[in-house]
C-alpha cells in the first residue's frame, strides 16, 4: 500500500532522508521511534507529499508520487493526518470542524456531513461535545475531534505524528484508546511516536530512525527489547530507560 523505494530529502545542505526502503501492506500499524532530527516527521509528510521528496520513489495506493500527473487532491483525501497539535479552527464548533473537509472535497451534503461527525464524534467518546468549541475542550478531547475530523473523509491510511506529544499525561490514554480502536479494525496506519505501551499492543512493526537512516525495522519486543544496533540500543536505554540484553555477555 506504501512503497518507499531509495527515497532521499534534502533541505538545502542537510541530508535528513537517506536512501529510505520501506514497504507497508494494508492493514499494517507501523511506528516510527527514535531521536529528535532523525528525520521521522520528515518521513511521515512525504507520504502525502507535503514534503516532496528529492531522489527515488514513492508509491502510495499504486499513485507514483514522483508522477506530475498524480492527482494530489486525490492522493490527500485518501490520507488521514494527524498532528502534534490539534489545528482545529478555533472559530468551529466539534462539529463544524469535522464537516467542513467532508462538504468541501467529498460534496457531502449538509445533513449527510452533520450526520456523519455525529457518528464519528460518538465514536470517540465525544458527542455530549458536538456543539463545543476548541477553547472549551481539554487537550485530549481536541486531539479525538482531531481524529474523528480525519476519519470523516474515509482516508485508507491514518498518518500520527506523536499525537500524544502535547498532551498531560492523564490525557494521552483516552487518545491512543480511539487509535488502538482504529488499529484492531484494520487501519493501516503509521504513527511517530514514542510510546512503547501503544507499539507493544497494535505494532506490527517498529521502525528505528536516527540521522536520516532506517537502521533498524523489527517487532516490538524485538526492537524495544532485543535491538541489534548498537544505536538502537543507546537510545532505548538512554529515553526509555530500557535495560537491554547483550546476548554477548553471560548472564552471573
Amino acid at each position: 500500500m506504501i512503497k518507499f523505494i531509495n527515497a532521499n530529502k534534502w533541505f538545502n545542505d542537510q541530508h535528513v532522508l537517506k536512501n529510505i526502503n520501506l514497504e507497508i501492506t494494508k492493514g499494517e500499524v507501523i511506528v516510527i521511534c527514535g531521536p529528535s532530527g532523525a528525520g521521522k516527521s520528515t518521513f511521515l509528510r512525504t507520504i502525502n507529499k507535503l514534503e516532496p521528496i528529492d531522489d527515488g520513489e514513492i508509491i502510495v495506493d499504486g499513485m507514483y508520487l514522483s508522477d506530475s500527473r498524480t492527482d494530489l487532491t486525490a492522493l490527500r483525501a485518501e490520507i488521514g493526518m494527524v498532528f502534534q497539535h490539534f489545528n482545529l479552527y478555533p472559530h468551529k464548533t466539534a462539529t463544524n470542524n469535522i464537516t467542513l473537509a467532508p462538504r468541501k472535497v467529498r460534496g457531502l451534503s449538509k445533513n449527510d456531513a452533520r450526520e456523519r461527525a455525529h457518528k464519528l464524534l460518538e465514536r470517540v467518546g465525544l458527542i455530549h461535545r458536538k456543539d463545543a468549541y476548541p477553547a472549551q475542550l481539554s487537550g485530549g478531547e481536541q486531539q479525538r475531534v482531531a481524529i474523528a475530523r480525519s476519519l470523516a473523509m474515509e482516508p485508507k491510511i491514518m498518518l500520527f505524528d506523536e499525537p500524544t506529544s502535547a498532551l498531560d499525561p492523564e490525557l494521552i490514554n483516552e487518545v491512543l484508546d480511539v487509535m488502538i480502536s482504529l488499529a484492531k479494525e484494520g487501519m493501516t496506519m503509521v504513527v511517530v511516536t514514542h510510546e512503547i505501551g501503544f507499539a507493544q499492543k497494535v505494532a506490527d512493526k517498529v521502525v528505528f530512525m536516527a540521522d536520516g537512516e532506517i537502521l533498524e525495522i523489527g517487532s516490538p519486543p524485538g526492537i524495544f527489547v532485543n535491538p541489534r544496533h548498537q544505536r538502537t540500543k543507546d537510545f532505548m536505554s538512554s529515553v526509555f530507560h530500557i535495560p537491554i540484553f547483550d546476548a554477548g555477555q553471560e548472564e552471573e
